[in-house]
């Protein structure tokens, strides 16, 4: 493992990979979980997602994803990828604030984005932008 794909280990042996890394695996990666706070309660659903520079991109309809960008609240999303039989693996959990995204320049952008949604595509009309605030990644060393 070169020192360009981590920058050390953590305390129980995990590959810490930069910050160049992370988002390399996001832009190779088009689905996620976002995690947020509704109503008092934890929530992670999963979305379909893009990289925009340094920022993460998705559409939704109407509810809870919507409700949270709406009020700027913070969020995180998590993205992983592993290999059973291999034993190997790597998690990137990016952090930031939602906001839904209502000028058009950036709409027409994003819509050429492959963020295809899996469920109801014609009922997620909405981009929401992550503003990354922290980004972090580990892989596991075999």
């Amino acid at each position: 493992m070169t020192d360009e794909l981590h920058a050390g280990l953590d305390w129980s042996g995990l590959a810490i990979m930069d910050a160049e890394t992370c988002y390399e695996r996001l832009r190779h990666s088009p689905i996620g979980r976002l995690g947020f706070v509704d109503r008092g309660e934890p929530v992670i659903l999963p979305v379909n997602f893009a990289v925009d520079a340094r920022s993460m991109v998705f559409r939704t309809g109407h509810g809870s994803k919507l409700s949270v960008a709406i009020m700027r609240q913070p969020v995180c999303l998590e993205v992983d990828a592993w290999d059973l039989l291999a034993h190997t693996g790597w998690s990137v959990l990016v952090k930031g604030v939602a906001e839904e995204v209502v000028d058009q320049a950036s709409i027409d952008r994003f819509d050429a984005l492959p963020v295809r949604p899996w469920s109801s595509p014609d009922r997620r009309s909405h981009w929401i932008r992550i503003g990354v605030e922290e980004i972090s990644g580990r892989q596991i060393l075999t």
